[in-house]
């Protein structure tokens, strides 16, 4: 296999790999969604809870998200 061929694969496994995650991530936001709802959260205040938990995510990726996003959902 030549070089540029074996590039051109890890290229498009690198895709596959990041449109997979792409996919489990929007699956993910929708369920949270869908979650908040349930719990009678309005769109608005669900915006500003996902908001804070991708924040927190992106932010401290092996940390306790939650511990750090104020969710508010009580009270």
């Amino acid at each position: 296999m030549s070089t540029e061929q074996h590039d051109v694969d890890a290229y498009g496994q690198e895709l596959e790999r990041i449109s997979h995650h792409q996919s489990e991530a929007i699956a993910a936001r929708f369920t949270v969604f869908q979650a908040l709802a349930a719990v009678g959260i309005g769109q608005e205040q669900a915006d500003d809870i996902v908001s804070k938990l991708e924040a927190g995510a992106a932010e401290h990726p092996t940390d306790g998200v939650l511990d750090k996003v104020n969710l508010e959902i009580v009270g």
